[in-house]
């Protein structure tokens, strides 16, 4: 059965209300305070394929989205902010996704409704970017949906939970149809879960309620080749090691984010973060499972203490580390307790720590009302959902092996371009939350420059070939160019999840810039 979360509800209206009177100390180093405040609250935030941001709002009625557009030479923090077409069902709380066409994908809602009742609707939506109109999809086949956790697939399809049992269902973009997929290994609601794609294309899921209830350890994968759910448990050996409880009844049966690592590994690593101050490692090649750092942060008395992604937010860095979000709900033994703390987690040395700078604010509530969104730049973007909005830069690089690549661009006509390269995916989601936000962002994005210039121009992406990450082989996106993107000898660079490709020139004729003549290769260039 659903968690009805009157704590949160209430924490919602509390924590925003202060929001609203908390003054804001100067930007340190490493974040920067946004330079104009969004019309609106922002909440979730998704990365659109042009490059600008799409957020949700806090705002009543519960409809409102808002486009931030980064300044002509690609600055998110001295960007504008509009209001966009509103959804034509107010929610809060629900999936969503950007597709391989560029466009938006919600569905479901915690809270919907005139007055945002917890109803667990089970209705979506479709927002076309390029006409700004949002349009009704095929319900969910079960009469509540809420949040329950989603991910895109190839093919053109999203893999959807139940909110009610071990049920799980596809949805087929092309037809705006549902189908009934394999049920779940265990008898598990998928309610409050995360799911995250491994490399391969696989989705892992830490079955929360079954550990719970059982006192052990147990996760499954999806696999989208079969279509079948396998265990991935340590309690029953269908995985080795060991998951140390990553949810419990007093932290609402909530858990935070999950995320595929940089790893040297064969198969990659995964860290899972719970909401009882624990995180779990899943060794993908050794399918093997082992207790990851507990999160130690400082409590209002000045001791030490357990604080747990409780809902809350992630963000992987293009250094390899992780950027999260936790409260002190653990230390305190109830869910949705403040203060909030964001750390930092080193996959090379398996530590997770405090983050220095951290964001020049006091971030007094609960975690769940943060979010993050990992910029083209690499940069985070980070609310407390509010109108207030940081940037935040990391220090360090990937290595290059980590960038994705640019092999070839090709002018197909009409204005559309074809772009060939590795790791155009990127390594992992970007970002994560849990069940309550959903804004995965491993898709290429590509930007265009002028060497010795500031100016950049963001083409639009659509139609890659694959929602995998980690893939190494060769693979394809198409673009669009945007209006203004010069002619002649220009710079190019694709990102994804926030790993930029080292730059590779080209030389655009005004017949492509202007969307006429024949089609073509494209020549690559050394940029000077």
């Amino acid at each position: 059965m659903p968690i009805l979360k009157t704590p949160k509800t209430l924490a919602t209206a509390f924590t925003l209300a202060c929001l609203a009177t908390a003054p804001l100390a100067a930007a340190a180093a490493g974040w920067t305070t946004m330079a104009r405040r969004p019309p609106a609250s922002v909440e979730t935030m998704l990365l659109l394929t042009d490059g600008t941001v799409l957020a949700h709002s806090y705002d009543m009625p519960g409809n409102i989205w808002l486009k931030l557009t980064p300044d002509a030479n690609g600055n998110y923090a001295n960007g504008r902010w509009t209001q966009v077409a509103g959804m034509g069902t107010n929610r809060l709380y629900f999936a969503s996704h950007v597709l391989r066409s560029g466009d938006v994908w919600v569905l479901g809602g915690e809270y919907s409704g005139p007055n945002l009742d917890a109803n667990w609707t089970n209705t979506g939506e479709w927002y076309d970017t390029l006409n700004n109109v949002w349009t009704p999809i095929a319900p969910h086949p079960e009469s509540n949906f809420g949040d329950v956790p989603t991910m895109l697939l190839d093919k053109d399809r999203i893999l959807a939970g139940s909110l009610f049992g071990r049920s799980s269902y596809l949805y087929d973009i092309a037809s705006n149809s549902w189908t009934r997929a394999a049920d779940k290994a265990y008898d598990d609601s998928s309610d409050e879960e995360t799911y995250v794609k491994l490399p391969g294309g696989q989705v892992l899921v830490y079955d929360l309620f079954r550990s719970i209830a059982t006192g052990g350890g147990y996760a499954e994968v999806y696999d989208p080749k079969t279509g079948v759910w396998s265990g991935r448990s340590p309690s029953d050996g269908t995985a080795a090691g060991s998951i140390p409880q990553l949810s419990s009844p007093a932290m609402g049966y909530e858990i935070g984010g999950a995320l595929a690592l940089r790893s040297r590994d064969k198969g990659g690593r995964v860290i899972t973060i719970g909401a009882t101050g624990h995180t779990a490692l899943y060794d993908v090649g050794s399918n093997t499972w082992s207790a990851g750092p507990d999160i130690i942060g400082t409590l209002p008395s000045g001791a030490q203490g357990l604080f747990g992604a409780v809902d809350a937010p992630a963000a992987a860095l293009p250094n390899g580390r992780v950027m999260l979000a936790a409260d002190a709900s653990p230390s305190t033994g109830t869910a949705f307790s403040g203060p909030t703390q964001l750390f930092e987690y080193n996959p090379a040395r398996n530590t997770i720590r405090p983050m220095s700078p951290t964001v020049p604010v006091a971030l007094d509530g609960p975690a769940f009302v943060h979010r993050m969104l990992v910029l083209p730049t690499g940069q985070v973007m980070f609310t407390r959902g509010g109108k207030d909005v940081w940037i935040y830069t990391a220090d360090g690089a990937p290595p290059d092996k980590a960038r994705p690549t640019v092999e070839a661009v090709r002018y197909d006509g009409k204005g559309r371009f074809t772009l060939s390269g590795r790791q155009l995916t990127g390594i992992n989601a970007g970002s994560t939350y849990g069940d309550d936000a959903e804004s995965d962002e491993n898709y290429p994005i590509v930007r265009f420059g002028q060497p010795g210039a500031s100016a950049v121009w963001y083409g639009r992406t659509f139609n890659w070939k694959s929602t995998d990450v980690q893939l190494r082989k060769i693979t394809s996106t198409r673009f669009t160019l945007r209006t203004g993107t010069p002619s002649g000898l220009v710079s190019l660079v694709v990102s994804a999840a926030g790993v930029e490709s080292l730059p590779v020139c080209l030389t655009l004729t005004a017949d492509q810039v202007a969307g006429t003549g024949s089609a073509a290769d494209i020549p690559l260039q050394t940029c000077p």
